[in-house]
């Protein structure tokens, strides 16, 4: 026992060989033993905690990769020999400060640094975030920093003022003003403007500015306030002018005054109408005689009552102003006032009440009661009768338009009397149609009115149309008050021989219609054979009524009657004028005498051109055609001018000898131009150059150039031809000249073509051997033959006559001496035209027996000179 203890007591401490353990190791004594231990922050090398003997080393632990890193979050780690070593990063902290060691006293642990806590981190105007381990500075709303980030750290940043209302012109809303202040802005409203809530930087969507309404107190009386954005205006009302002159004005010291709307031109109340003024307005009313226009433009108009009543029918007649109601009338009117004021009286009961219905039968009865008193009628003076006459005309068409106003339930009546009878018609679905006529029938006269007319009426509301017949009053209204300033009454003698009929019809419009009105006139008494009848008018405003010439047409004039186409609606009647065609007999008889001498000349002449083969040439048949045309054109003439019964027919007889006597004249400018021809060609032996032109090219010339003259004629102006007492070309409107025209231009070209061949003759005539200058001597210095200064020749008397024909009658009948001389010279030289041409043949053979020039060349000298004493009076002709 005691040697074991002693065993152990004295025990061999390896320990005390510091090699016994590596570098970094503790020795641990043992019983018998020992063991090494790393020390902290070491491992051994064969992962034991204890170990011993060689080869085991100590190595050293990197506590910084290990995880969680022993230093904790936010920290950086760092590893030593045996140990580490712990720093906080930038923006945290430990209480026991960065580079703490394992064995330092106190714990490591790095927390976050609050470098807000500095109040001089951030600039001016500018708020500190703190954020772990660092911070930012942010500017303030209104601010921006000057480098323009959003955070800001350091120093050289700073917080700059931001002007809001220059950035953003809406910023603070219609109608409102920005104002801009240090860090934030502020938004006030307009002059003129408010809002309901204040404008805050928290709420500023409720900042709105609205308009206020100024008009509630700022005009004066009689004006008007318009409020406008911000602001308003006064303007005065309709029929108030402002006192300082300006349309529109914001002063309270400006007054409205009264404007005098009648006193301004033109006049507001528009024409025919009468204007009252009133405070701030003005009245409009019609005159007597004229009523509203319904249907007039937007301002006031008055139209004149569709038919006259008292004060409109001849207004300011001394007759009529005579019997005045109220006035003293002296006995000797007494009668013709009881008319006047009893036709006055149908008349004011038709004008008095224009709403209620007229009767047409009751005031024809009334009309005819007037009518009657022929035998009172007689007794009046001329001015008198035509003052009644003019009066009961009028009121007779009055009352007729009167009762189309209210028309009864009759379309059509025919109210007849003893003195006047009317048929009216009112004018409803009938003129749907094309080409419909209307025919009106009273006492045997007829009236005939197309719906072409009746619609050119301008009628409005009802149409209607009457035709009426007046008996008894064509032998009170006689040829006496018959006015024609053309012709003196002292050279006619006229007679009114029909009676008087009136054509109604509703409309403004009276005349100058497109269409014509056919009026059909019984003859009271059988229209004589010489007798002209002339269609007359009662002109009212001719010294209170006078027959005048209507301006109508005598379509056709029969032993009973007579039809007459007028343009107008009229007050009609037939005047038969008895001796204004036959007062100068002398002249008809002696003009007929020497028309049909003519003809029976120009028999011969066409004979001898077409029998006689020794004087056939071209020029023959020239002067043939000319003949031919004479002939026709005077045969029809004398045949038909007179024909003017059949309207149509007349027309026909009118184109043709338009035509006829138009190729007369053609055929003239033929015969001037082939002369000129052997004029111009007179110098070359193979003169005869101009009988080359083929026939039948002249024929074209003279008949169909005056065809187409016709034609174009008829086409522009179809009713020109034919005229109420002659069959010839109508002298209104300027048709004649369809005529005219081209006889004055072959006249001209003629006259032209004469002084130059007459020019031509005198210079190559005067070359001519002596045998033909003495045939020329024989030809003309006799003045036996037919040369240039001799009689006519076949050429010639023709022409005179083309011109006497057709326009002596119609444009010669007051020149009666030269009337007289036409004639004469026409029956004188007509007996001669057929021996012209076989006289030249002898004088033809004369020249051929001459030698005394040489053969070819006398031969061509010859030749001509025949064919020059042939047609030389040409132009001596058209010009007359």
């Amino acid at each position: 026992m005691w040697s074991f203890n002693l065993l152990l007591f004295w025990d061999e401490n390896e320990c005390l060989d510091t090699t016994t353990c590596p570098a970094y190791a503790t020795c641990t004594n043992t019983l018998e033993s020992y063991y090494c231990t790393c020390k902290r922050g070491f491992l051994s090398s064969n992962g034991l905690t204890h170990f011993r003997g060689p080869g085991v080393a100590c190595e050293d632990i990197d506590e910084c990769s290990q995880n969680p890193p022993p230093c904790g979050p936010h920290s950086v780690c760092r590893n030593l020999l045996g140990r580490y070593k712990c720093s906080c990063v930038p923006g945290f902290s430990s209480p026991t400060g960065n580079d703490w060691v394992l064995g330092m006293p106190g714990r490591f642990s790095c927390t976050d640094v609050d470098e807000c806590a500095d109040p001089g981190i951030c600039p001016e105007h500018a708020t500190c975030r703190n954020s772990p381990g660092s911070y930012s500075c942010v500017c303030n709303p209104g601010f921006e920093s000057s480098s323009g980030n959003t955070n800001i750290q350091g120093p050289g940043e700073t917080c700059e003022d931001v002007d809001e209302c220059a950035r953003n012109s809406t910023l603070c809303g219609l109608s409102s003003v920005c104002i801009n202040i240090l860090g934030r802005y502020n938004c006030s409203c307009l002059p003129g403007f408010f809002s309901p809530a204040v404008w805050t930087p928290e709420k500023p969507e409720d900042f709105r500015c609205v308009d206020i309404d100024e008009c509630l107190h700022m005009c004066p009386s009689n004006a008007t306030c318009t409020n406008t954005p911000g602001s308003y205006f006064c303007t005065c009302s309709p029929g108030f002018a402002p006192s300082n002159g300006q349309l529109s004005f914001t002063g309270q010291e400006v007054e409205c005054r009264d404007v005098d709307e009648c006193s301004q031109d033109p006049s507001p109340c528009g024409p025919n109408s009468v204007c009252t003024n009133v405070l701030g307005s003005y009245g409009c009313s019609c005159p007597g005689g004229f009523e509203p226009n319904p249907e007039g433009s937007l301002n006031f108009s008055c139209k004149r009552i569709p038919f006259k009543c008292k004060e409109d029918v001849i207004p300011n007649n001394e007759w009529v102003q005579l019997c005045q109601v109220g006035g003293a009338v002296e006995p000797e009117y007494g009668s013709f006032c009881a008319l006047l004021n009893t036709t006055f009286g149908v008349l004011d009961d038709a004008c008095g009440n224009r709403t209620a219905t007229v009767s047409l039968k009751n005031t024809v009865e009334s009309f005819a009661s007037v009518l009657e008193q022929t035998s009172t009628w007689s007794n009046f003076t001329k001015e008198e009768t035509s003052a009644l006459a003019t009066v009961v005309l009028e009121s007779v068409k009055s009352t007729t338009l009167a009762a189309f106003l209210k028309p009864s339930a009759n379309a059509s009546q025919t109210v007849r009397t003893e003195r006047l009878e009317i048929e009216s018609k009112i004018i409803k679905e009938e003129c749907t149609e094309e080409n419909v006529t209307f025919h009106f029938k009273a006492k045997g006269d007829t009236m005939e009115i197309g719906c072409s007319t009746i619609e050119e009426s301008e009628s409005r509301g009802t149409i209607g149309v009457a035709f009426a017949s007046f008996s008894g009053m064509e032998s009170l209204l006689d040829d006496s008050f018959f006015q024609d300033h053309g012709t003196p009454s002292a050279n006619s003698q006229r007679k009114l021989k029909s009676r008087v009929v009136q054509g109604i019809m509703t409309g403004a419009k009276k005349a100058g219609f497109s269409e014509p009105v056919i009026y059909t006139l019984e003859n009271t008494e059988p229209k004589q054979e010489f007798e002209r009848p002339i269609c007359v008018s009662w002109d009212t405003d001719a010294e209170g009524g006078r027959w005048m010439p209507s301006g109508c047409v005598v379509l056709e004039a029969s032993e009973t009657h007579t039809v007459c186409s007028c343009y107008q609606m009229v007050n009609l009647a037939i005047i038969m004028a008895s001796r204004e065609l036959t007062r100068d007999f002398s002249l008809y008889i002696i003009s007929h005498v020497g028309v049909i001498t003519s003809l029976v000349c120009l028999v011969l002449a066409i004979a001898t051109f077409l029998l006689c083969r020794a004087i056939r040439n071209q020029n023959t048949y020239l002067h043939l055609n000319l003949c031919i045309c004479l002939f026709l054109a005077k045969t029809l003439f004398i045949v038909g001018v007179d024909k003017t019964d059949n309207q149509m027919g007349c027309a026909i007889i009118a184109g043709f000898l338009h035509y006829l006597f138009l190729a007369c004249f053609f055929w003239m400018l033929v015969e001037a131009v082939m002369l000129f021809l052997m004029v111009r060609n007179l110098k070359v032996v193979n003169y005869f150059s101009s009988r080359n032109i083929k026939m039948w090219y002249l024929c074209a010339f003279g008949y169909g150039l005056p065809v187409l003259v016709v034609a174009v004629s008829a086409s522009v102006q179809p009713k020109g031809y034919g005229m109420h007492n002659r069959c010839w070309l109508n002298l209104e409107a300027g048709f004649i000249w369809s005529f005219l025209g081209p006889v004055c231009t072959i006249i001209t070209i003629n006259s032209i073509l004469l002084t130059w061949t007459l020019c031509v003759l005198r210079q190559k005539l005067s070359s001519v051997n002596a045998e033909v200058s003495t045939l020329k001597d024989t030809r003309c210095g006799k003045n036996t033959g037919d040369g240039l200064p001799g009689r006519s020749n076949p050429a010639l008397s023709p022409r005179l006559q083309g011109c006497y024909c057709p326009l002596s009658p119609p444009l010669l009948k007051r020149l009666k001496a030269l009337s007289y001389f036409q004639i004469c010279y026409e029956a004188t030289f007509g007996e001669s035209r057929c021996l012209q041409e076989p006289t030249l043949k002898p004088l033809h053979s004369l020249i051929h027996r001459s030698r005394i020039l040489p053969a070819p060349e006398l031969f061509g000298k010859q030749e001509f000179l025949l064919q020059m004493l042939s047609s030389s009076s040409v132009f001596c002709s058209s010009s007359f």
